[in-house]
């Protein structure tokens, strides 16, 4: 569901980043503030392991096999994850913003578009997913169906928005990209929540102070940390062989209703998640090179914000 460039005109995209900057800055300021120490590993590990996530595309008619979802695929966005494993939507904001940008360099959405994206899958999921799980939780829903609720919320409603995004831009016609995109990303917001449970429940078996403030911790947050580096390191050398080639909900929809073909102006650094000239293995390095960049930005950067909020 990553906008590339071209598809929205310049002043609209200008005004998408202004609104991203805004809720960007505010990220900020819930993570010099609110962000506990301990939990900067695990904050960093889930961007990482977000990012692994969203090179793997699975056949969406594994989910639901209809006719109609027949050469399409779909993608793990995280955004519902962060931010009710963090306690705020502000965490999801943060956290897409930095997979953005390191996706920015290999055409996994554009730079131009940036904002719309962030706006659409950080913002608009954050916070739609976290708020619609805190409400289902008082209503005494069972957390796993609250967090699934969430979840797949945080992939239908930034959908619909995006179809009314690029039907202002004049790139989709409104209904009939409406449809396809609610209809392709309803589908995926199965799998959005049945991952986010899943990953969710994992996390609080290991850690279940994190949302119990009466609980035991039983692993520090370092090794949890570490654990999930291990696992995700060898998930990204498998991603090129296990992602599906089919185009997600958004290209699906998109070579149904576009009239004209629509080419960036901008060339990524390492085109389609590849380096040149090196095979199969130049998908693998250019993930692992994706992967360690947001370990390492993440890490310095929450240095820089804790050194700032002393």
């Amino acid at each position: 569901m990553h906008i590339p460039d071209g598809y929205i005109p310049l002043e609209q995209a200008a005004i998408y980043w202004i609104i991203a900057i805004l809720f960007i800055a505010r990220s900020i300021k819930w993570a010099r503030k609110d962000l506990n120490e301990n939990m900067i590993p695990l904050f960093g590990v889930l961007a990482a392991g977000m990012f692994v996530l969203q090179t793997i595309n699975i056949a969406a008619n594994l989910l639901l096999p209809v006719p109609m979802l027949t050469g399409v695929s779909w993608h793990v966005v995280g955004a519902a994850l962060t931010a009710i494993i963090f306690a705020s939507p502000w965490a999801a904001v943060l956290l897409i913003t930095l997979v953005l940008a390191v996706q920015s360099l290999f055409g996994d959405g554009g730079i131009t578009a940036m904002g719309a994206n962030i706006m659409n899958m950080g913002i608009i999921g954050g916070f739609l997913g976290y708020y619609s799980y805190i409400g289902l939780s008082k209503l005494s829903i069972k957390r796993p169906v609250a967090i699934f609720a969430g979840a797949w919320l945080s992939m239908i409603l930034p959908a619909i928005a995006l179809a009314f995004e690029l039907w202002f831009a004049g790139t989709f016609p409104l209904k009939q990209g409406a449809l396809l995109m609610g209809t392709f990303q309803g589908v995926a917001g199965i799998g959005e929540g049945l991952i986010t449970v899943i990953v969710f429940g994992a996390i609080i078996k290991a850690r279940p102070d994190i949302v119990e403030e009466d609980a035991p911790k039983k692993v520090s947050t370092i090794k949890v940390a570490a654990a999930g580096i291990v696992a995700l390191f060898g998930l990204a050398i498998a991603a090129p062989f296990l992602t599906s080639g089919n185009p997600d909900g958004l290209g699906q929809t998109a070579s149904l209703v576009l009239k004209r073909e629509i080419n960036s102006a901008i060339t990524p650094l390492f085109s389609s998640y590849s380096i040149p000239g090196m095979g199969e293995m130049g998908k693998v390095a250019a993930i692992i090179i994706g992967f360690a960049v947001i370990i390492a930005v993440w890490f310095v950067a929450a240095k820089l914000l804790k050194k700032g909020s002393t």
